[in-house]
């Protein structure tokens, strides 16, 4: 029965975050911010919603005396690694997507330092409450250079102001369906830990292989569908810029939130081969968009056969196959 409960948590993590985001979506239109901050922040922070909130519940699962630290690491990585992978060569198979400079001048080199550092932290085996603190003054540290090149902030605040009474009874509501949106998530995602926990226990398989397969890319589709509908209604800078933003965001904001709540472990597997990986699948993905700025079918045909190396590795490692 854990899998059909963990099949029927995942689907309310998928519908909590899908609220969450276009709501946010609406409420940031009224605000008048740019696309690619609004991919950038609003909804990279949106779509990351399951990464935090599975990472804030294996905190607590840990603190109460159960392994479950490498289910959110695992996931957070996993995650990250589809989404540069799958997501990123799904798109390129089916339209052209172009960079920009400020993905490979700004966000490209965020994303890597990102990478590393979480790397150095876990160095001792441990990513403790002061890891937490640092990686999330990171991300706040990158959001705050973020709304000073978008513009003063006071201007965005402003907005809300001046807002008509019907505008702001909107404003309220879509706030209110944000807020019911969380509450699914924080259920879903209780419902995961326990089940993947459960799981892992009743088939003796590694968390952090069930982490970084399983919930890594359940928990990217939210990201998925927002890339898709970004390209559909040709706005490339929320598709880039919600793959680019959740990817810094996850290991910052997701791994530094459940840190806070309790010192996390992290695995050698994930240590010495996930995170190695996923440096090295950015980097590929900066390299191919350098060329022209531009990412197509050839691209995203090496990038898919990129994450299937990586989900045949880890199963043979783990003796799934």
């Amino acid at each position: 029965m854990s899998e059909i409960y963990l099949l029927f948590a995942l689907l309310a993590v998928w519908y909590g975050a899908h609220i969450v985001v276009d709501h946010a979506l609406i409420v940031a239109k009224q605000l008048k911010v740019s696309k690619l901050f609004m991919g950038l922040t609003i909804l990279s922070l949106g779509t990351t919603l399951p990464e935090i909130f599975t990472h804030i519940n294996a905190s607590l699962a840990e603190k109460s005396g159960q392994i479950a630290s490498n289910i959110a690491i695992g996931a957070n990585i996993g995650s990250n690694i589809f989404e540069t992978t799958i997501m990123i060569g799904i798109l390129g198979l089916f339209t052209t997507i172009k960079s920009s400079k400020n993905i490979q001048n700004r966000d490209g080199i965020i994303l890597l330092l990102t990478a590393i550092l979480l790397f150095l932290l876990g160095l001792d085996g441990f990513i403790s409450r002061s890891d937490g603190i640092l990686l999330i003054l990171v991300y706040l540290v990158y959001l705050f250079y973020l709304y000073s090149r978008e513009e003063k902030l006071e201007d965005i605040i402003s907005r809300k102001s001046k807002l008509t009474h019907r505008q702001f009874n909107n404003f309220i509501h879509h706030s209110f369906l944000i807020a019911i949106g969380l509450f699914i998530l924080q259920f879903g995602a209780e419902s995961v830990i326990l089940n993947t926990i459960g799981l892992s226990n009743k088939y003796g398989i590694d968390q952090s292989f069930i982490g970084s397969i399983l919930i890594g890319f359940s928990s990217a589709l939210p990201e998925f569908t927002v890339a898709v509908i970004g390209l559909i209604k040709k706005s490339r800078d929320i598709s880039l810029g919600v793959i680019f933003g959740s990817n810094i965001t996850n290991p910052t904001i997701a791994v530094g939130i459940g840190a806070l709540v309790y010192d996390n472990p992290i695995s050698r597997s994930l240590l010495f081969f996930d995170l190695p990986y996923m440096f090295l699948i950015i980097v590929i993905l900066l390299i191919l968009f350098k060329e022209d700025h531009k990412f197509g079918k050839k691209e995203g045909i090496l990038m898919i056969i990129f994450y299937i190396f990586y989900v045949l590795y880890k199963s043979k490692v783990y003796g799934v196959i």
